[in-house]
């Protein structure tokens, strides 16, 4: 099990304890504080660092490593992600109360487009999202919660899915999971810095890929979707098959393959990848 399901699953997948979604929780100040100025303390902040940081890392690479580790430690306490196969996010909203789609912050801060890939998910009668500054997106319109059922929500993430967009779950002041993110890796903050700047904050699922070599045709229409480079071809065998070290688990490969030769295992059954 990853660090977190120790630290806060009572020994199972930690997304699936619902006191990580307790609404107790919200009466710490400290987290209020932080959802209700979210957008322009976070997200806003967010973004304009980590472009820095890009820059900097164009120039410099080795200097990054001086606030690599303070940085993630930051973030495992305050805002973090872990990447969630698409039954685990059905299984999250099945336990769930209320549900409300949200603008994406980061496609915001990214290049103003509105995009509507992101849900708030609260176990109590009222969210947390109610107190989040929706001002930061400036037009009425857009700074707006769309209420849903569950049902139309799995529906909505299921055709993201198909889209290729890598489902996540993230902490408001940890443990208090309060979000279902569906990020790309041009605009989205975590992935770019996760990915970009290996400098994580979006952690790896609980499973990986394998793909089944019998199955496989070598068509590589699974290594066009994968945002992590985690499928490499092999021309010698004409097939397709996974980094573990580089694979996120997201399973979004899936839903691509023809043959319907990928399929998710424990992460622990790959010591060499168990690494979140």
């Amino acid at each position: 099990m990853c660090e977190f399901c120790t630290q806060h699953g009572e020994g199972k997948k930690w997304y699936l304890n619902v006191k990580n979604y307790a609404t107790e929780l919200l009466n710490d100040p400290k987290r209020r504080y932080m959802i209700k100025n979210f957008y322009k303390e976070v997200v806003e902040k967010g973004n304009n660092s980590i472009t820095r940081l890009e820059m900097t890392f164009q120039r410099n690479p080795k200097l990054l490593e001086r606030i690599k580790e303070p940085y993630i430690k930051e973030m495992k306490s305050m805002h973090f992600g872990q990447v969630v196969p698409l039954e685990d996010i059905i299984q999250i909203l099945s336990i769930c109360n209320t549900t409300v789609r949200l603008p994406c912050g980061c496609r915001w801060a990214f290049n103003k487009q509105e995009a509507r890939v992101c849900f708030g998910i609260s176990f109590g009668l009222s969210g947390w999202y109610d107190d989040l500054d929706i001002d930061y997106f400036g037009l009425p319109d857009v700074a707006q919660f769309d209420r849903m059922d569950k049902e139309q929500v799995i529906e909505i993430i299921k055709k993201l899915d198909n889209q290729g967009m890598i489902h996540s779950i993230w902490t408001f002041q940890t443990p208090f999971i309060g979000a279902i993110c569906n990020c790309e890796l041009k605009s989205c903050l975590a992935m770019r810095s996760t990915v970009g700047l290996q400098m994580p904050i979006m952690f790896k699922a609980e499973e990986l890929a394998e793909i089944d070599a019998e199955k496989c045709t070598g068509c590589q229409e699974c290594s066009h979707v994968c945002q992590f480079n985690a499928i490499e071809y092999s021309e010698i065998d004409n097939k397709s098959q996974i980094n573990a070290m580089n694979c996120f688990g997201c399973g979004v490969c899936r839903g691509f393959c023809p043959e319907e030769a990928i399929y998710l295992v424990e992460r622990r059954t790959y010591p060499v990848a168990s690494s979140f």
